[in-house]
Parts: structure tokens; C-alpha cells; sequence
């Protein structure tokens, strides 16, 4: 019996250890102390009120939403929000967008997320995938003539990436992919998918809150407010399931695994401070698209250097801000690499 107890103790040492370095999520990070960084943010000092609205989907399913419009919009974004997060996260990139481009944004708590029912509770990647797309094709119809831009954060980014690269596709003129969550099976140490798998195969109903863990330094921004926030928000999730991390991870390789980026313009962001998702699994994908790729990509990369995991939710906003803006308009970023310029860049010191 104290064999099997130390194994089982061990096997939940491992999948702890995977779950907070894998996820923000996992639990709400508390503040800690931290070097001074001098905030560059933008402020808008009159706000459009996010209104709160619901997509019907096929059946009687209904996902809880929120919309920030302009009177007038000239574009229409999409926003799909990372893993344990929901809707709110778009805040500080729809209101620049808002204001600077005339956008009229969107975004929706995923199934299992937010403000829906069964919170926690994993829906399964092709039930997100189909999500996504009824969505988009509901916007399309919403506002005929007008370009859609679909915008992945994190977990987001990988529903948003297959959602694109798969059949029957996504109904959107443009994709923007922030701090990608690429992170599979392939990627992690073995001891991180033994547990894992381990784990959910005998009980994946058990929760994971990172409490009580010695801190690994890992946080998702380095903006103590909105860990803050995190820690007081009820429809932020800061207990994970074993068959949910299972789950994300699983989407996260399906991500991680594609041959071909999507055929639309698309963008992706990287911070080099990223710890949620860290260096080595973006450098595992972004080789395997720059050897898998016929001919060289025209997506757009930018990777910032002092960038962390939330790049609209940083202490230093206003430059991705600012660059999310300005390609949404075709305005050439000084800072964007090609595929294989910023696979040297991530994979540099490894």
C-alpha cells in the first residue's frame, strides 16, 4: 500500500507541476513583488459600454456573449477568448479597435466557459470548432459586405487555427493569432504526458488549483491589476478538471500538428516572456510549418521581446495595441517577420 500511495503521490506531484505550467488558468495567480516596469498603456477616457448578448446556436444551445458597436463599423472582429477565460478579455483591445477603426467587436463564452452552464466541465474540441464556425457564419450574415477578422487568444488561437485549417474551414477575411497555444502531447517532457494520461484515465473528475504549490514564477501578465481581477472575477475558472486539461491539451497538438497554415491573412503575436505558453513548443511549431511549407508563408509575425503571455492585458499594451490596429488598416509593420525569421528568433538560446 505505501508503494502504490508514493506512486499515486507522484503521478499527482507531475500532473500539478503540468497543470500550472501549461495554464494560467489553473488558478488565479495572486500579485507578487516585481521589478518597476513603467506602464505604456492607452486609456480611452470615453469607454463604449460592452453589451451583453447571446448567439443561438443549433438545438437550444445559447452562448453568452457581449458586443462593443460602433454606429457606423467598418470592420467587424471576432474575439475567441484562452483556456479557464472568457468574453471579458477582449476589453482592452475592442475599445482601441472601437475607437480607432470604427470596429464593432464581439466576443463569446466558449462552451464550458464564462457565463454558460457546465462551467469547467470540457465540451470537447470539435464541439468549439463548430462553435466558432456558426458564429463567424452567423456575423457574415449580420453584416453582408463588411471584413471579418477572427481573433484567437491562447486556447482561442488553437480553436481559431484548426478551425481554419480543417475542413469545411472558417468563414473569415482575416485571422489574428495571439500568444498561440501550440503546447502538445509532442512537446512536454514524458514524465508531464504519463501523468497526464495516467491522471485522466483514473480520475478525471479531480481538480487541480495550483494552491499550496511552491511558486514557479510563472504568471500570465505582469500587471498586478488584472491578476487582481482574475482572483475576483466568479466566471473566471480557477479550478481545472484533469479531463479538461486532458482536453486542451489535446486541441493544443491538433494546433501544433497542422502541415498548413490557414488561407487567410493572418497574423500572429508572441511575446519572448511568455511563460503559459514558453518558447520551446512555439519553436517546435513554427519548424514544423517552415519544413512542412511548399513555398515561404505571407503570414505575418511579430515576436516581442519584453511581451508576456497576455499581450492586450500587460503592463505594456499600447505597441501590440497599436500593431493589431494598424495591419487590420494594411499598414505595414516595421517589426514583422516572415515563418522562418521568427523561428530563429524563438528558438534562439534553447
Amino acid at each position: 500500500m505505501a508503494q502504490e500511495f508514493t506512486f499515486t503521490q507522484w503521478l499527482k506531484r507531475c500532473l500539478a507541476t503540468t497543470c500550472i505550467a501549461l495554464l494560467n488558468a489553473c488558478s488565479a495567480p495572486a500579485p507578487q513583488a516585481q521589478a518597476t516596469v513603467m506602464p505604456d498603456k492607452i486609456v480611452h477616457t470615453d469607454p463604449v459600454p460592452a453589451k451583453p448578448i447571446r448567439f443561438q446556436l443549433q438545438g437550444d444551445t445559447v452562448l453568452a456573449a457581449r458586443v462593443w458597436a460602433s454606429p457606423q463599423p467598418r470592420h467587424i472582429v471576432l474575439g475567441v477568448h484562452g483556456f479557464n477565460d472568457y468574453s471579458k478579455a477582449f476589453e482592452p483591445l475592442a475599445q482601441h479597435l472601437v475607437t480607432e477603426l470604427q470596429a464593432t467587436v464581439y466576443a463569446y463564452d466558449q462552451r464550458g466557459f464564462g457565463g454558460n452552464p457546465q462551467q469547467g466541465i470540457w465540451p470537447g474540441a470539435d464541439t468549439l470548432l463548430a462553435d466558432l464556425r456558426h458564429i463567424a457564419t452567423q456575423l457574415r450574415e449580420r453584416h453582408p459586405g463588411l471584413p471579418l477578422t477572427v481573433v484567437g487568444e491562447s486556447m482561442g488561437s488553437a480553436v481559431v487555427l484548426v478551425a481554419a485549417s480543417e475542413a469545411p474551414g472558417l468563414a473569415a477575411d482575416q485571422l489574428m493569432l495571439k500568444a498561440p497555444a501550440v503546447w502538445g502531447a509532442n512537446s512536454m517532457p514524458w514524465y508531464q504526458r504519463l501523468s497526464l494520461y495516467t491522471m485522466n484515465l483514473l480520475a478525471p473528475d479531480m481538480v487541480f488549483t495550483g494552491r499550496g504549490l511552491p511558486s514557479l514564477g510563472i504568471r500570465p501578465t505582469d500587471d498586478i491589476e488584472v491578476s487582481r481581477d482574475f482572483s475576483r472575477d466568479p466566471l473566471f475558472i480557477k479550478a481545472t478538471r484533469v479531463g479538461s486539461l486532458a482536453g486542451v491539451t489535446e486541441l493544443m497538438g491538433r494546433a501544433q500538428s497542422q502541415t498548413a497554415l490557414p488561407p487567410q491573412r493572418s497574423l500572429v503575436l508572441y511575446g519572448l516572456r511568455d511563460r503559459i505558453i514558453p518558447a520551446q513548443p512555439v519553436c517546435d511549431w513554427l519548424t514544423h510549418l517552415n519544413t512542412a511549407l511548399p513555398q515561404p508563408s505571407t503570414t505575418d509575425v511579430v515576436i516581442y521581446p519584453e511581451g508576456w503571455h497576455l499581450l492586450t492585458r500587460q503592463l505594456r499594451t499600447r505597441e501590440p495595441l497599436q500593431d493589431m490596429a494598424a495591419w487590420l488598416q494594411n499598414t505595414p509593420l516595421p517589426q514583422r517577420q516572415s515563418m522562418a525569421q521568427a523561428q530563429q528568433v524563438v528558438c534562439k538560446g534553447l
